[in-house]
């Protein structure tokens, strides 16, 4: 959103109750029962006029806030944390609801997450073994990263405020579902912003964590990987995901069925972006495949590689394939036939 307002919003900002506006919107994000599910949040533009008193749109989970009405909720709540900062006493409710607002206004808004951590370890500290404020909390912050919103999916600020989060989930004594965030929270922050290193990142962390998730994440990622073929975060950290599964022999038969899905498709679909081959390359020269996987890799290589000649290829045969491995000091297929 332009920083420059012209008369005519002006003029609405002035006509409408700006506090009234911030109140809806806040107990919007701060009201909602943990077992709910997480907000679709969207913003709308002038071609959504809301009749007077309305603060936003809502069908279910999903919620359309024009951003007229955001910026209203954003004056009020910036006046907030300034009475705050200049030492006012500002009641935790009211903080909360303000910092919710300036951080769907501006994702990066770094003062308004920080203040939100004190807060959250301020009512933990009251609650005692309460912990619904620290649930309330991460369906907060994993309705903007999971939004519709560009910025908010792929927010610096936002996944760190989540990654603190799973911290202080484990300091309690809280499990997380490593499963089930990465295919619910990273997976959809992935398609609704493609390349986003910063979600898939976060993935890694969780991961690093429990390891023994690797496996079942692996065959999720796949099908993540197949839909959105083209966007190399999700390619890589599928690679982590399948070289992460502690014990060998299942790490083998993952990165077989992984490998003959993805062959299968990516010849089928004559697939021959960098992003999908980069992937299937550092599977077949790492010693987790057979020497018939290997060739049948090259095989489909070389045919798409007939089939749009002007792509440079780095598999044109077997020695090609292993001169690339020991360039970059990976550990080749065993027993290799020359050719």
């Amino acid at each position: 959103m332009s920083r420059s307002l012209d008369k005519d919003l002006l003029a609405h900002l002035k006509a409408d109750d700006s506090n009234k506006v911030f109140g809806d919107i806040s107990t919007l994000l701060t009201d909602l029962p943990t077992e709910s599910g997480l907000l679709e949040i969207e913003f709308l533009g002038k071609e959504y006029p809301l009749a007077p008193g309305t603060s936003y749109l809502r069908d279910g989970l999903a919620v359309g806030i024009p951003k007229l009405r955001l910026a209203q909720a954003f004056f009020v709540a910036r006046q907030i944390l300034q009475n705050r900062l200049d030492g006012g006493s500002v009641p935790h409710n009211e903080m909360l609801a303000a910092t919710a607002v300036l951080l769907l206004m501006d994702p990066e808004h770094l003062t308004a997450a920080n203040i939100r951590k004190r807060l959250l370890v301020s009512a933990l500290e009251r609650s005692g073994p309460d912990k619904s404020a620290l649930r309330q909390e991460k369906q907060f912050v994993d309705s903007l990263v999971t939004s519709r919103l560009h910025r908010h999916t792929k927010s610096p600020t936002l996944w760190s405020h989540r990654r603190w989060l799973f911290h202080l989930f484990a300091a309690h004594g809280i499990s997380i579902d490593i499963q089930h965030d990465i295919k619910s929270i990273v997976m959809i922050a992935g398609e609704r912003h493609p390349r986003n290193y910063t979600a898939w990142h976060h993935a890694r962390i969780l991961l690093g964590h429990y390891p023994k998730a690797a496996e079942l994440v692996a065959i999720d990622v796949k099908e993540f990987c197949l839909r959105n073929h083209t966007d190399i975060s999700g390619w890589s950290f599928l690679s982590y995901a399948i070289f992460g599964i502690e014990a060998e022999e299942r790490r083998r038969d993952i990165c077989s069925l992984i490998l003959a899905d993805v062959l299968k498709i990516a010849d089928s679909l004559g697939w021959i972006n960098e992003s999908v081959w980069v992937f299937l390359r550092n599977i077949t020269t790492a010693e987790l495949v057979n020497q018939q996987q290997f060739e049948s890799c090259l095989a489909v290589n070389k045919k798409l590689a007939s089939v749009t000649p002007k792509e440079s290829d780095r598999w044109r045969s077997l020695d090609s394939a292993r001169r690339w491995c020991e360039e970059h000091r990976l550990p080749t297929v065993s027993n290799l036939a020359d050719t």
